[in-house]
């Protein structure tokens, strides 16, 4: 399910200079309070936005990793973003490709500031948490009651809500425990939205973001070990390395610097060449 209200028309400022992306708030609302008169959410210290498949092998050694971590300021968001899997969402696939701009399963966003890509550096998520600390802020006075939301926004220009819930897994004996099953967005400058679509038959938590809308810039993390047993799916976009540098800088940048390491040697041969060697007598 993706709906959406009355959203910014571009995320583009021009052509040549992209808006990039901000996630300035995450509000946590638990099912379990959507029947009393209002409800009022929780502001996490972290969000984790989770990219795995059912299909994905490594991905079963980080879900137990995220299941493992015993946080309480931390919220998880996991999305399906391939088409064959049973549980697979659209708008996860959208935030995948055109959001985030990820190729590789499994893939770790972080207070969407930083990037973990593979099982390797997705091990490193707890230890990455506990050095992190942000600052979200920008929703006040925000109340769900009787499946209208209302929020005071001083940011941002977007309000995305998401469904999470405990899905079963088709082919193991486990669970997923916040599945991303839906999502609304909604203009920030609006002040609220009807999400009574999103919460029938409802029981899990529902994340509320307060975002600029844009192409995210993510980084590694300085403390990451280098990812391995990526899973590649089709060409969706463009994976941010270390320090914000696509797989192509780097490749220029290295290519630059062994072509300055190989120079004195070039010109000491091309020198050689150019010297007459005398005849035997």
């Amino acid at each position: 399910m993706i709906m959406a209200g009355s959203l910014p028309s571009s995320t583009y400022a021009s052509a040549d200079e992209p808006i990039f992306a901000t996630t300035h708030d995450a509000i946590i609302f638990d099912s379990s309070c959507l029947n009393s008169t209002s409800c009022v959410g929780e502001r996490v210290e972290h969000l984790v936005e989770y990219y795995g498949a059912d299909w994905c092998e490594p991905c079963e050694l980080i879900e137990e990793e995220i299941e493992a971590l015993n946080r309480s300021d931390t919220f998880v968001i996991q999305h399906h973003p391939s088409v064959v899997d049973t549980s697979f969402l659209s708008a996860s696939k959208l935030r995948f490709e055109n959001e985030h701009r990820l190729l590789f399963l499994p893939s770790l966003v972080i207070d969407g500031e930083e990037l973990l890509t593979g099982s390797s550096q997705a091990l490193e998520l707890s230890n990455i948490l506990s050095q992190r600390s942000t600052s979200f802020s920008g929703l006040s006075n925000i109340k769900l009651v009787n499946g209208s939301l209302t929020w005071n926004a001083s940011q941002g220009d977007q309000v995305s809500v998401w469904r999470t819930e405990s899905i079963d897994h088709p082919n193991r004996n486990r669970t997923h425990p916040t599945l991303a099953t839906g999502m609304m967005q909604f203009n920030a400058s609006n002040g609220s939205g009807n999400i009574s679509n999103l919460i029938e038959d409802f029981n899990g938590s529902l994340v509320v973001m307060l975002e600029q809308t844009g192409v995210y810039r993510l980084v590694a993390p300085m403390s990451a070990v280098v990812g391995v047993e990526l899973y590649d799916g089709t060409d969706t976009g463009q994976i941010m390395g270390t320090q914000g540098m696509s797989p192509g800088q780097r490749a220029s940048l290295w290519t630059g610097i062994l072509i300055a390491a190989l120079a004195p040697a070039l010109y000491m041969r091309w020198n050689l060449s150019k010297k007459v060697i005398p005849e035997e007598e």
